[in-house]
């Protein structure tokens, strides 16, 4: 399928991407250059800035997982499901959420565009939030639910207007697209 990688240096790469299943391409993916089609270059999360391919940009970040034993890392390429800017949001699969398909490019081009399908408009189900270069942390884990307002000091709380709006409950947790929004507008304007 037609995409391209995002290098670490912001660099471009048009090629294709083959197409497998979430679990499996944000782990990995193996992409054909334009002047290779033959033989794919592998990449991990650890390669690339990230990818895009049937309109969704997929980007590498360092996932923070709690468990019973304290915090685990890892890294993974994630869906980004908010518009780029400094405070992200990026939805993670696990294992379970799909089987592998042997479907063909047309089958996997609509597949991969609608896999969004697969949780209700705004589930907060396997969505992380991370800021900029900072680790992804899971919105619904115990620890960041428990905690929302100090852990949303960490990612907004030069935003005082925004702030205020979370210490009032204007905005609460089910307003994690919103609140993401407001603050890259905010961000982007200059900080006013």
């Amino acid at each position: 399928m037609p995409g391209y990688v995002l290098g670490m240096a912001g660099d471009t790469i048009d090629g294709s991407i083959r197409y497998d299943y979430p679990v499996i391409m944000q782990k990995r993916i193996a992409f054909f250059s334009e002047d290779n089609t033959s033989d794919p270059v592998i990449y991990s999360p650890d390669n690339i800035w990230g990818f895009s391919l049937a309109g969704k940009k997929w980007i590498s970040t360092t996932v923070i997982m709690e468990t019973y034993n304290g915090p685990y890392t890892f890294n993974r390429f994630g869906i980004l499901e908010s518009d780029q800017g400094v405070l992200m949001l990026i939805r993670i699969f696990n294992e379970s959420d799909k089987i592998k398909k042997n479907i063909n490019s047309a089958e996997a081009e609509k597949d991969l565009k609608n896999i969004d399908l697969d949780y209700p408009d705004n589930s907060l189900n396997q969505l992380y939030i991370k800021k900029t270069d900072g680790d992804a942390e899971l919105l619904t884990s115990k620890e960041f639910k428990r905690s929302f307002l100090s852990k949303m000091r960490f990612y907004i709380g030069d935003c005082k207007s925004l702030m205020e709006k979370l210490e009032n409950r204007e905005y609460t947790i089910k307003d994690i697209y919103a609140i993401t929004t407001e603050y890259n507008r905010w961000f982007e304007s200059g900080r006013k």
